[in-house]
């Protein structure tokens, strides 16, 4: 009896966690980086074996062009975000924490009014992102990997192709709800929350928006994609959940996915990839709109801290 117990105890979780703690900033992060990217290439990897084997091509030409035949492509998308960033990001939050939510917040809830806020708050920084996206086409890395971004365009078209409400969900699940958590819990989770246990909040909300935008290898809208990071880090910060950061991002990815179905079938006519410029009044009412929901979306933080510290008082 006693040798069993000396041995359950021997395979604790936490003592790997307590492991790593020991190590120096500069480790971890090295860790981090080990396991995201043979995770990351593995899930590449296996994402294309798939594709390969069931077209029978990797030209991404020729799978675009048969756009009601994309669901294999679907699964092996939404295959390289689960191994990719959510396995990781999974692995990195046992090590420090033992435990696969805590270490991320992703057991800590947001105060529910912020499910309206949150929305009109990403709504009112879009003037700020076409604006962005205008700065972006002057900079030097707006060619970079131009093929690559035209075969994810030619991709994303062939997705939305197909009309049907069926196929609009397995869009929505593919292209937002699926990224919003795989991503989310690698980017904001694991290595903002690691940068800000040794450099300044901002630092380490800049850095982790930064390796967002380049990871995703899509040049053409490293700026827009920049900002919508620090959003999603500050959220994160703020309200010290997980969920919180993953709704934004999946309200801003939902958006899209929405606005281009309803675009296929005609109800709402728009070039989502060429943005127009603000108008000054535009950009202003807009700014003005960010800070009153910036107000509101703090003082409904405040009252959860409130409730959260109330609750556990009376415990």
């Amino acid at each position: 009896m006693e040798e069993s117990k000396i041995d359950t105890e021997a395979y604790n979780p936490r003592d790997l966690a307590i492991g790593i703690n020991r190590y120096n900033f500069s480790t971890q992060l090295l860790i981090w980086s080990g396991i995201f990217f043979t995770c990351f290439i593995i899930a590449q990897l296996l994402s294309g074996v798939i594709i390969l084997m069931y077209y029978k091509s990797a030209d991404i030409s020729s799978i675009a062009a048969h756009p009601q035949d994309m669901n294999c492509l679907r699964v092996a998308q939404m295959l390289a975000s689960f191994f990719g960033f959510l396995l990781p990001a999974i692995i990195f939050s046992r090590m420090k924490d033992g435990r696969s939510f805590r270490y991320a917040k992703a057991d800590n809830l947001f105060h529910p009014v912020l499910f309206v806020v949150i929305p009109l708050l990403v709504l009112t920084i879009y003037p700020l992102i076409n604006v962005s996206f205008f700065i972006n086409k002057w900079m030097p890395w707006n060619n970079w990997m131009q093929g690559s971004q035209g075969e994810y365009k030619a991709i994303v078209d062939a997705l939305l192709a197909d009309k049907s409400f069926g196929v609009f969900m397995l869009n929505f699940l593919t292209i937002a709800a699926v990224p919003a958590i795989c991503e989310e819990w690698i980017f904001r989770g694991t290595l903002q929350r690691l940068f800000t246990e040794k450099l300044n909040i901002h630092l380490a909300v800049f850095i982790a928006s930064l390796f967002f935008s380049f990871i995703h290898f899509e040049f053409s809208g490293f700026l827009p994609r920049l900002i919508l990071g620090l959003l999603l880090g500050y959220v994160y910060y703020y309200t010290q959940s997980l969920w919180a950061s993953i709704y934004v991002h999946l309200v801003n990815n939902g958006a899209q996915v929405i606005i281009m179905y309803l675009n296929a079938v005609g109800i709402y006519k728009t070039d989502i990839d060429n943005p127009e410029m603000p108008d000054v009044w535009e950009f202003i009412a807009y700014s003005i709109g960010f800070v009153l929901l910036s107000y509101a979306f703090f003082y409904f933080v405040r009252r959860r801290k409130m409730l959260t510290s109330s609750d556990t008082v009376d415990k």
